[in-house]
């Protein structure tokens, strides 16, 4: 009899370890977004920041920008939580930039003179020496990263093509920097090949991410969430550019004369294009091929018209393929990127029918919109809540 109830202690005994590891598994399983009143909350198993996985990897493109024959490959780094590790898949908030790994300065002596006369060849300019950015491993940026991952998002940030560690030429809005972020959603989504390093021998998967994308960014950063969502791309869910530059002979040029942004005078495309180039590898085809041939021969400081080269810039002419909810945010007193930026691209996508709101603000350049209207936009278009 007393070996028969040691056997039942027993057997209760595995039965109530075998229930609590059950139990624990279910509830850890159960670890994710929590969402109310519309907005996504900070999940508590998410706050610790030093439990945090963060690491880097490049994705490949479908270009080939820099003509060495490869197709180009993008350098993004990845913050998310532990818990995606057990099996916990999330949605992703992205940023990309050409600003991450830095820039050339913008030292006046490099911009163009604005001593010319209408009509007239300018004077030529200086020629911006070159120079490496920094090598931002395995964290390009931690922009955005204390905001979204305690409310149960991965955020990710990738450099733009030839700045930073990722291959390419800047083209400064050209069609690789839409593409370029194509490229990660679909390397989120498991349709492109993602590498730990340069040498493609090792590929990495985002077993982690349920492929639902959000993208956000100010100023050049603002547009390049337009661009990509331009390209129509699955899993691009909602986009909010802040102050985005949406044509760039908007930028530069106004009415047939040539305009210099707020606070820039003698800045153009060109010297945009070496403010930002910071990838050494294969400088001297994109200087020669993008900078000197296709900018010098069509950006015409004499007339300062507009042409086929710089309507290839103006996202206005690309929304056909964009399905993304677009909540667009600018300054009334913005006169580096004016507020006509983001009414035009806003006043089109009405027309369309895809969801689009603008916050004005009485700021200048940037400003995003309150952290509640942002929150509640993703958890709407990426959660699918109310």
């Amino acid at each position: 009899m007393k070996k028969l109830m040691r056997s039942f202690i027993v057997l209760m005994a595995i039965a109530a370890i075998s229930a609590g590891t059950v139990n624990a598994q279910k509830k850890k399983s159960k670890v994710g977004p929590i969402i109310k009143d519309g907005m996504t909350q900070v999940v508590p198993e998410f706050k610790d920041s030093k439990q945090w996985i963060k690491h880097d990897l490049f994705v490949e493109s479908e270009f080939d920008s820099d003509g060495d024959g490869k197709l180009d490959l993008i350098h993004v780094d990845v913050t998310r939580p532990a818990q995606t590790e057990d099996g916990v898949k999330l949605p992703v908030i992205y940023v990309t930039s050409p600003y991450f790994a830095g820039t050339s300065g913008g030292d006046r002596e490099f911009f163009w003179s604005p001593n010319q006369e209408v009509g007239q060849e300018p004077p030529e300019r200086n020629p911006t020496p070159e120079w490496t950015g920094k090598n931002n491993r395995p964290v390009i940026s931690k922009s955005h990263i204390d905001t979204w991952v305690p409310l149960g998002y991965v955020v990710i940030h990738s450099s733009s093509p030839g700045t930073g560690l990722s291959q390419g030429c800047p083209t400064v809005g050209g069609d690789n920097e839409s593409l370029a972020p194509k490229a990660v959603i679909d390397w989120l989504n498991g349709r492109t090949k993602g590498y730990t390093e340069l040498d493609r021998k090792k590929k990495v998967k985002a077993y982690w991410a349920t492929g639902k994308v959000g993208m956000t960014g100010t100023s050049y950063n603002g547009t390049l969430p337009l661009a990509a969502a331009t390209t129509g791309v699955d899993g691009l869910e909602a986009i909010i550019p802040i102050a985005p530059n949406t044509s760039y002979y908007h930028y530069y040029r106004t009415n047939g004369l040539v305009r210099h942004p707020g606070g820039w005078i003698g800045e153009d495309i060109d010297v945009l294009y070496d403010f930002i180039h910071s990838n050494p590898s294969n400088c001297a085809w994109c200087d020669s091929v993008i900078r000197d041939t296709e900018m010098l021969g069509n950006h015409d400081r004499v007339t300062g018209d507009f042409n086929d080269w710089w309507a290839g810039r103006d996202y206005l002419n690309d929304l056909g393929p964009l399905k993304a909810a677009v909540l667009m945010a600018h300054g009334f007193n913005d006169w580096n990127v004016v507020p006509e930026h983001s009414w035009r691209i806003s006043e089109a996508l009405k027309k369309k029918g895809v969801p689009v709101q603008i916050y004005y603000h009485q700021g200048g350049h940037g400003g995003e919109p309150p952290h509640e209207m942002m929150n509640k936009w993703f958890t709407r278009y990426i959660h699918g809540v109310e």
